[in-house]
């Protein structure tokens, strides 16, 4: 008998418009998953991997699926988390993981994240409106997880600025000049905040992840300059913000879709919390995908991946594979399996903070139906659900009984 000779998986190609997938992907994902579960979308220039099978085994397969690095040297800059593999990657996020560890965690969900939740909330309880993620989870997030990161003297506005700014140049990529420069601004800014703190942090006056990321490691007395940590401070912006706020909102926007649901949680907010915040991240991944570069010619799926293939893990269609999860788009608060998402990426590369955008989560879900009664839906104002490598609930007008 011959050798088998698996065809090529780039030579597998779905046409789409980007516009198409910015609005919905999900019928994209469907139809892939059913009829070409691996294939090269010429639109996005990766291979797609959609199936969460796939997803998972791609993911978990650190050696032949590396970090692609071109976007995030770009973006962030160089060393960052995301671009490297093995001991480097350990050495560059060990001073990250120091604020996002569990045990780290516990120890500031209410003095930090439950103070910083209750005291927006009581600055909106009289209105009776808001846009639930732009005039309320997304200023939370900045400041919490802005506190956290050691950003307390930089005001949300500017910590506004520097997410958007960096966030938007991640998903254009470079392509437009305007969007790069502006990204490039803000790391020139964000470079000149630095150098302003660097004799305060010498002193290690704080355990904040801005320190750590500068001293450790370090002997005392002396820091990483400011180049080394570029990166790493860039990604933290982003990803540190992106998934607390739109994760949630993502939440909120399935649960008042079913007002039963979301009824079963206010009459509950300790318990069902938790589980509400995971379907969220469930139904809605804000991070749609995850990009990869293959460092060898690998199989998956019965095809050929070719080394140097860009590639897509399609998160947010692992996320609603109906092998896994049945029903897969409805947003289910009791859904038995929600905690099988992979929102938070895999292997190595799992994201740094998912145990406190989880937290976080519970919590302003828990404060909310606490003290906002009969939240619902506001009937005159659309929510707007857009993107695919970054998708949320961008707009999302509520009404409660003030």
């Amino acid at each position: 008998m011959g050798t088998r000779v698996p065809a090529i998986a780039t030579d597998v190609v779905v046409e789409a418009r980007l516009e198409e997938i910015e609005a919905d992907p999900y019928p994209l994902y469907r139809r892939m998953r059913r009829e070409t579960p691996i294939a090269w979308v010429p639109e996005t220039e990766r291979l797609w991997i959609t199936p969460y099978e796939l997803c998972r085994e791609a993911g978990d397969n650190d050696q032949a699926f590396g970090p692609t690095q071109d976007v995030f040297h770009l973006v962030y800059g160089d060393p960052n988390v995301m671009s490297l593999m093995g001991a480097e990657h350990r050495e560059s996020r060990a001073p990250l993981d120091v604020r996002f560890r569990p045990r780290a965690v516990t120890g500031y969900v209410d003095s930090i994240l439950r103070e910083t939740t209750v005291r927006h909330l009581e600055a909106i309880r009289e209105r009776g409106a808001a846009d639930a993620n732009t005039e309320l989870l997304e200023p939370i997030a900045l400041r919490s997880i802005g506190d956290v990161m050691g950003f307390g003297d930089v005001d949300n506005e500017t910590l506004s600025r520097w997410f958007n700014a960096l966030g938007e140049y991640l998903v254009d990529r470079g392509g437009n000049q305007e969007i790069t420069a502006r990204g490039e601004e803000i790391k020139d800014e964000i470079r000149d905040y630095m150098a302003g703190r660097l004799e305060q942090i010498r002193r290690r006056e704080d355990e904040t992840t801005l320190t750590m990321i500068f001293t450790h490691g370090m002997p005392a007395g002396e820091v990483r300059s400011i180049e080394e940590v570029i990166g790493n401070v860039g990604l933290m912006i982003v990803g540190g913000f992106q998934e607390p706020a739109h994760g949630t909102a993502n939440a909120l926007y399935g649960l008042l879709g079913r007002p039963e649901q979301a009824a079963a949680v206010a009459a509950e907010p300790a318990k069902l919390a938790m589980q509400a915040e995971q379907e969220g991240l469930r139904w809605i991944a804000p991070f749609n995908m995850t990009e990869k570069l293959t460092t060898e010619d690998v199989e998956l799926g019965g095809l050929l991946v070719p080394a140097g293939t860009e590639i897509a893990l399609c998160l947010g269609s692992a996320n609603r594979d109906e092998t896994v999860f049945e029903d897969p788009d409805t947003y289910d608060l009791f859904r038995e399996r929600t905690r099988a998402h992979v929102s938070f990426g895999y292997g190595e590369h799992l994201c740094v903070g998912h145990y406190v955008a989880r937290q976080l989560g519970r919590v302003c879900i828990e404060e909310i139906f606490s003290r906002l009664p009969n939240l619902r839906l506001d009937p005159d104002r659309e929510p707007v659900v857009h993107g695919w490598a970054v998708r949320g609930a961008k707009r999302l007008p509520v009404l409660w009984d003030a």
